[in-house]
């Protein structure tokens, strides 16, 4: 089972956007983030620089997509 503990789950967000751009949707239920925009915010502050772009996805078959954020790695903290 992953900790929920915040740096377990800054750990996961920041490894996955090493591999590429993450949405919400997928930090949420992919990593078991809690609450993916206060782990971005706690990675922001650290010196990580990620931008947010605003994109659609679905979450379940014959549902319309939800405005989501998807957050991209452009540079890690020195």
């Amino acid at each position: 089972m992953a900790s929920h503990a915040s740096a377990e789950q800054d750990r996961r967000l920041l490894e996955a956007l090493r591999t590429g751009p993450t949405t919400t949707i997928e930090a949420a239920i992919g990593l078991d983030i809690v609450h993916p925009p206060s782990t971005i915010r706690r990675l922001r502050k650290y010196g990580h620089n990620i931008v947010t772009h605003w994109t659609y996805q679905a979450t379940e078959s014959g549902r319309p997509p939800h405005r989501v954020a998807k957050y991209v790695l452009l540079q890690e903290a020195a």
